[in-house]
């Protein structure tokens, strides 16, 4: 089944799951957007709208590719937006149509409506594909191919601030990122503990005051809290916890921004973001009505869907992409307060993506406690770094976020600031090379050097990723080597044995 990757934060224990895809028809919006003209469209900063002069078919052409928002046919726009690229001028408020269209598709992509329960029986079966993401990943790509956003995929390809080996001791986490491991270890909070004590004390005034038995009230409120979480996943408690406490909203904001700004900077096109149980229920990206999500951010990753469906082998490099982004909600939380109080649940989420791997597929490796801790230090490393490094990006997004802005408001703050701000791209050079030497590795910011035997200096590449081709083929040599031996012992047992036999 196709490996769609929602990323929870905070309360939520809803983990990363396969679910959808298929051959379904382009989903006609006609009412969703309101009909475009010119006079209405503002060119950003980040975009020169006077390369071209526009002509009278350069207009249709617009008119053409706005209506087609307006339908909501993204692949149509996608395309026409490929072969006009010199008619369509995409100005901040095409932009944000752009992706106002994506959030449509993909929230009434058919296969958001599959039945998970009878798909996990065999009941139901996933189709291999989404139409809806594959249109949406198109789009993002036919953007970034135009130059109308830049930051988008700027750390794919293994372009990591981090170069050099994948081994990350806590003793070198700390070293690089200046944040302690209980930092980065998601513990469990008292909200729970101090929202009942707080009811305690409510129901024991109102006892006293109204003459209700306590025993009444706490079973009424027992009763009460069962429904909430039984029909609406707990979003009447959620909402009380965060006018109680406010600061539980800002927490969940920079959680999710953390996943949001990881997954757009390594490529993988974001298709919604939730921050409330009541916005997971109304959608259904995140389950809708049968939702056990509290708050979420939702991309796709296209090669590592093929690779958990089969249709290609499963990489390091798909492994390493999903890590860093499931801990960005961890590193986020941990820059901006200290500590990650959330994101248990996306630990849950990497333990048991890891732990579920086949060992033979395409070069993948056993992943045991030891290499999950590692792995997870690796990619909290990767993503406190990338936080750091777009740190303007990221506080943009955080801004659209608390402004309530859609996903279009939320790409347009990144991509922004970045040019605001001058940010390069860390394709350019990484930030360090980690190198295992000494007791717990180091952190160089210039290429590692070794010497050789004739004491002359030799600069040394340090490759990021494994090469799973020769891994691979060095395998199988061993394998043909180790069977000629064999082979070889045999023939020599055969020999003895004839002897003895002939005596």
């Amino acid at each position: 089944m196709m490996y769609r990757l929602i990323v929870v934060a905070i309360v939520a224990t809803h983990v990363p799951d396969g679910h959808f895809c298929g051959a379904f028809t382009p989903v006609s919006i006609p009412t969703r957007y309101p009909s475009i003209t010119r006079q209405s469209f503002k060119s950003p900063s980040w975009k020169n709208s006077s390369l071209h002069a526009l002509t009278e078919n350069d207009s249709k052409v617009e008119e053409k590719f706005d209506q087609l928002l307006s339908d909501g046919n993204l692949k149509g726009a996608t395309e026409l937006l490929k072969t006009s690229t010199n008619s369509i001028d995409v100005t901040k408020d095409r932009f944000l149509e752009v992706f106002r269209a994506i959030e449509d598709r993909t929230k009434e992509a058919e296969e958001n409506n599959i039945n998970k329960r009878l798909a996990e029986v065999g009941a139901l079966e996933y189709p291999l594909t989404s139409p809806a993401r594959m249109e949406m990943a198109d789009m993002y790509n036919t953007l970034k191919s135009r130059g109308n956003v830049q930051v988008f995929g700027t750390a794919a390809g293994g372009n990591y601030p981090a170069q050099g080996t994948k081994n990350v001791t806590p003793v070198l986490l700390e070293k690089i990122t200046g944040l302690s491991m209980v930092s980065l270890t998601p513990k469990p909070t008292n909200t729970l503990l101090l929202a009942g004590v707080a009811l305690a004390v409510f129901e024991g005034i109102l006892s006293l005051t109204t003459g209700i038995q306590l025993n009444f009230l706490i079973f009424l409120t027992l009763f009460l809290a069962f429904l909430d979480k039984l029909l609406i996943n707990g979003a009447i408690f959620e909402t009380i916890t965060r006018i109680v406490m406010p600061e539980y909203t800002t927490k969940i904001i920079k959680h999710e921004a953390g996943h949001f700004l990881c997954a757009y900077l390594l490529g993988c096109p974001v298709e919604g973001c939730v921050l409330s149980t009541w916005a997971a229920l109304n959608d259904a990206r995140f389950g809708g009505k049968r939702t056990s999500v509290n708050a979420g951010t939702s991309f796709f990753d296209a090669s590592l869907s093929n690779e958990i469906n089969g249709l290609q082998p499963l990489t390091r490099a798909s492994i390493d992409r999903y890590s860093v982004i499931v801990m960005g909600g961890i590193a986020a939380e941990a820059l901006n307060f200290g500590r990650a109080d959330g994101g248990a649940g996306d630990e849950i989420a990497l333990v048991r993506f890891l732990s579920n791997l086949n060992p033979r597929s395409g070069g993948a490796m056993s992943w045991n406690i030891h290499s999950i801790k590692n792995q997870a230090r690796w990619g909290a490393l990767q993503a406190v770094l990338l936080i750091k490094e777009y740190r303007p990006c990221y506080d943009a997004l955080v801004d659209a976020l608390e402004r309530g802005g859609d996903l279009g408001e939320c790409v347009y703050a990144i991509e922004n600031a970045a040019k605001e701000n001058g940010l390069p791209s860390i394709s350019e050079r990484p930030l360090g090379y980690i190198v295992d030497e000494g007791l717990y590795g180091e952190w160089v910011t210039e290429p590692p050097v070794e010497k050789t035997s004739s004491n002359n200096l030799v600069v040394t590449q340090v490759a990021f990723e494994q090469d799973t081709s020769e891994k691979i083929e060095d395998d199988l040599m061993s394998l043909e080597n180790l069977k000629v031996k064999m082979q070889e012992k045999l023939e020599e047992i055969d020999s003895k044995l004839d002897s003895l036999s002939s005596e």
